[in-house]
Formats: C-alpha cells, structure tokens, sequence
C-alpha cells in the first residue's frame, strides 16, 4: 500500500536534522524552522488573529511539557512518507508535521482522562532523576521493585482517573494475600505510588491522592529476616584498641562513637563541631558529589550528636592528618572510600577472629550499645535523624551473648 507524501516533508526533514544534529544545533535556527511550519499550518492566509496567538501559546506550552518527558533527540525521518514520529515504550507515534508529533505526545502523556499510572510512572522517574537528588542507585531500586511488583497488573493499564480507594485495596490485598511480602517492601511500593500520584495531584491530572483514604493496618505482611547482627560491646572494644592511628583506622573508631551514615560521615566539615557537638547537615553521594542535605530530605536528619572526650580526641588525630581540608574525611578533594573503609574494617575483623559486618552496622551497632545501656529509644531516634520511631525499632538488635541471658535467667528464676 502507498503511503500518501506529507505536505511537510522539507520541513519535518530539517527540523529532525536541527534536533538530532552533534553538537546540538543554535534554539534560533530550530525556531526559525518551527515558526515557519506553524505559519503553514496555523494561518496560511497570513491573518494573525487572537485565536492563532492562543494556538501558537499553546503549542509552546505543550512542547515544553513534552521535554521534560521526552528526549526530543530520538525524534526519527521517515523518508518514504515524510512523516516524523518517535517511539515510545515501543510504540511509535507518528504525524504529518511536527507540531502535530507534538499534540500527539502531549495527548499521550498528558490527557487527564486517559493517562495510565504506567505511563505517569515514568513521566514521575524522569522527574525524580532531574528534580529530586536521588541517586541512581534508588532509582534502579524504584524500577526493580515496579518490574517485580507492578509492571503486569491490570491497575497500572486503567486511567488514573478511574482508580478508587478500592481498586487500590484489592490489589494491595492481591500482593500481601498469605503474607506473601514484607512490611519493608511493602512501604517502598507505597512510597513509589505516594510519589507518582502526588506528582499527578502537582500537575492537575488527579484532584487528590486516593490512597490517603485508605487503612493500611489491614494487610498482613510476611516476617522480616532479621539477618541483621551489629557488633557486641565487646567486639566494638575490641576493634577499637586493635586499630592502629593511621586515617583509616581513626575513621573507623570514630564511626563506632557516632550515630551516622557512611555518607554522613564523609561530609562532616571542621566547623561542623560545636560545644563538643557534630552538626549532620550534609551528606556524600554514590557520585561523590557533596549534597547539601540529608538522605531523605526529612527535618529531623539534620542534628546534632554529641562527643565524648574519647571522640574529640580521635578528631584531634584526625585533624593532625588533614588539617588542610575544610572537611574532616576529604582529603586532596576526595572523599574517604567505603570500599577502603570496609576493607580495612574487615582486615581488622579477620585479625580479631570477629564475624566481620560492613560500614553500615555500625550504625546498627552503635544504636544497640546505647540501647543496652539505658538510652531512650526515643533520643536513639533523634541521633540516628528518623522521622518515625518504627524505622529506629528495625535498628535496635539484641547484643547480649547467651552466656548473658543464662545469667539473667538463672538470677530471676533461681
């Protein structure tokens, strides 16, 4: 069958040449291109009246929305017909001219009465990578648990607009039925819908985010693996007196006094101590990139934690080291390595005939000591920075030895 020529193919020729074009091609040409193509289309007869300026606004309007979804510079030529089009999510959308491409993807993406939470899930992805500080590394975890969890359910196919409470109640219901899921993962896939239907509510697609409505004390969810076994107080000692002075070995003594995030940890500044207190108002990221913030964004990571005599003087050696830096674990413009960090920690370890655990029970570790010896699981959740004391509660491991328990036992019971 023959394909009818587009009256536009010169035009959509160009303007996919001037898109796709290495290094990208000066905005003005392209406007050039694209206010001639609107001319053609919009008032051929040379008559700019007040419902082609609101045609041409709108047009504007649209395209920009469609960047921040989009990559324009997949847009493709199809020489045949003069059609311009671009695949997405393996269907290709085509039109005569471009500015038609455009109304086509902004009815795809955009029509607030077809739009699917499959489609806005990405729209939502895009968002987080250019507007939210996440790291890559969440962001692939954020795909992996929709592949795993959402990907193939009716829900995700259905207008957003159509969803109720209870549309949403069946399905959790479906995922948790025989506790077939935990609580963790459970919250992480609510995180991920909270996130892409507040986003829908910002951009006028949903009036408001359903699943507020709904009890989610109802659903029963598979048991933790507790495989979590942070250092005793006896280890932690242990480790302590065995490390020798060198950067490495101060940080990791240091660390088992605090209360913090390897991250945290690299992005602590000299001025961050105050009245023998450390100020936790930033972090470094998988990127190494410092970001002034805290993992999370919530209020309550930013804090202070105090230091012992012990801690100030394991700073002091520290500051003996890199006394040049402005940060207290940048050294030459790098950030100290979690890979060193933990190797060093396990080197330790293996010397001591301890279980070796990585960076990040130590702050497991830490929160338990305090735990065992009397501090509130309350001011344990103000040192760690939790929002909600049931994250602190995950943290809280039991340190004591069975020759411990037997003792206790056989002090009550005797």
């Amino acid at each position: 069958m023959c394909r009818s020529v587009s009256l536009y193919k010169n035009f959509n020729k160009e303007i996919v040449r001037l898109l796709t074009s290495k290094p990208p091609a000066p905005s003005e040409e392209l406007s050039n291109f694209i206010s001639e193509l609107q001319r053609q289309i919009l008032y051929p007869d040379g008559k700019v009246t007040e419902a082609v300026c609101e045609a041409i606004l709108s047009f504007r309007e649209k395209e920009k929305q469609i960047k921040e979804v989009c990559d324009l510079t997949k847009i493709k030529f199809r020489p045949d017909d003069g059609r311009v089009y671009l695949i997405v999510r393996r269907k290709g959308i085509s039109s005569i001219h471009y500015i038609g491409l455009i109304e086509k993807l902004h009815e795809h993406f955009f029509k607030t009465n077809t739009v699917t939470m499959e489609a806005y899930f990405e729209i939502w992805m895009k968002w987080r990578a250019e507007e939210d500080s996440v790291t890559e590394k969440t962001i692939k975890e954020n795909r992996y648990l929709w592949n795993s969890l959402l990907k193939d359910h009716e829900i995700i196919k259905r207008p957003l607009r159509e969803l109720t409470v209870k549309d949403y109640i069946r399905y959790f219901r479906s995922i948790t039925k025989n506790r077939k899921i935990t609580r963790k993962r459970f919250n992480d896939l609510k995180s991920i819908m909270n996130g892409i239907l507040y986003l829908a509510v910002e951009n006028e697609v949903l009036d408001r985010n359903c699943l507020h409505d709904i009890n989610f004390r109802q659903f029963s969810f598979k048991s933790e693996e507790n495989d979590v076994s942070p250092y005793t107080e006896e280890e932690r000692t242990r480790i302590i007196n065995h490390l020798g002075d060198d950067f490495y070995s101060l940080t990791i003594k240091l660390d088992f006094y605090l209360f913090l995030r390897i991250g945290e940890l690299k992005g602590l500044k000299w001025e961050d101590i105050k009245d023998n207190k450390i100020y936790i108002c930033r972090f470094v990221n998988d990127q190494k990139k410092i970001i002034e913030d805290i993992k999370g964004h919530a209020a309550e990571g930013k804090r202070f934690i105090p230091l012992t005599p012990k801690a100030m003087e394991i700073i002091n050696q520290v500051r003996c080291l890199n006394s040049d830096s402005e940060y207290i674990f940048i050294r030459n413009g790098s950030p100290l390595a979690t890979v060193t960090f933990n190797r060093r920690l396990k080197k330790c370890c293996e010397e001591l005939g301890i279980e070796y655990r990585s960076s990040h029970k130590l702050r497991f570790s830490t929160a338990s000591i305090a735990h065992k010896n009397g501090v509130k699981d309350t001011e344990i959740q103000k040192l760690l920075g939790h929002s909600n004391l049931h994250t602190t509660h995950h943290y809280l491991r039991s340190i004591i030895s069975h020759e411990e328990v037997a003792a206790q036992m056989e002090f009550i019971f005797d």
